[in-house]
């Protein structure tokens, strides 16, 4: 994409390409769960359990009523797997005694969960996460919003550097170093930051934006998105729309849906 995007810059001038900021906060998930190898275990096997056992999964509902079933993380989307983490972090011992009273020869992934949820070091780990990374799924959503100003997405990235900056032991220092390192190759978002201060008043020079910007089209990036996410939604609304089952759909009604479906966004 950054390739993509300086290819574009030969055409484009004025373009500004950032790479989705939401996407580098999901890196820097990746780097905490490449971390902690027996917490992923966990999740991972734990899901399994319940996956097409209806019997586990009445026992779990009678032992833990008011307990939702164990997340199932997809490691792609933003921010599940932290959700999970505190989620176990939240339950721990009700789930590591929902999953002892189970027969480990039922199945492999049971066997599995059982010895990595009777390690000493997971507890602590799960808490570790929680306390130092747990605001992390929170700021994902809130970057995924729509019709967001600029200066507001980037006082969240801001408020979320500061307290990945405050973290204490050796993964909150790496950690910290990936978001570093992701940031500082993404200078698209070093030239909106630019502009977010000199809209909100904070600078007053120019330096470092592209020459051929005027000041007038700066007003143009009061709104400027910070994520792919409102491509990402519309992925799936071409998918809706170009469905193989549709045989008769006329170029004059596409239109017309096309238009309801941009009429209709953030109501």
């Amino acid at each position: 994409m950054v390739k993509a995007g300086k290819s574009f810059n030969i055409f484009y001038t004025k373009m500004i390409h950032v790479t989705c900021i939401v996407h580098a906060f999901h890196q820097v998930a990746e780097q905490i769960r490449g971390h902690y190898s027996k917490v992923d275990k966990i999740i991972a096997n734990v899901k399994k359990v319940f996956c097409k056992s209806p019997y586990r999964i009445n026992c779990f509902k009678e032992k833990a009523p008011l307990l939702s079933l164990p997340p199932q993380p997809i490691i792609t989307r933003w921010g599940t797997w932290l959700k999970a983490a505190i989620y176990y972090c939240d339950n721990y011992e009700l789930i590591r005694d929902i999953i002892t009273s189970f027969d480990e020869k039922d199945s492999i992934s049971v066997e599995n969960s059982q010895k990595y949820l009777s390690d000493p070091d997971v507890a602590s780990n799960l808490v570790y996460i929680k306390s130092n990374f747990g605001f992390l799924p929170d700021v994902i959503t809130r970057l995924e919003a729509k019709n967001m100003p600029l200066s507001d997405g980037i006082k969240i990235i801001e408020n979320a550097y500061l307290k990945l900056s405050q973290t204490t032991g050796s993964v909150g220092k790496l950690v910290q170093r990936k978001l570093d390192d992701v940031l500082a190759k993404n200078n698209g978002y070093k030239t909106l930051n630019i502009i977010s201060k000199i809209l909100n008043g904070e600078i007053t020079s120019m330096d470092g934006l592209p020459e051929d910007l005027k000041a007038n089209e700066l007003l143009f990036f009061k709104y400027a998105p910070l994520t792919s996410v409102d491509v990402e939604r519309s992925f799936s609304t071409y998918k809706t729309l170009l469905a193989d089952n549709r045989h008769s759909f006329q170029v004059e009604n596409m239109r017309k849906y096309l238009v309801v479906q941009c009429s209709s966004k953030g109501r």
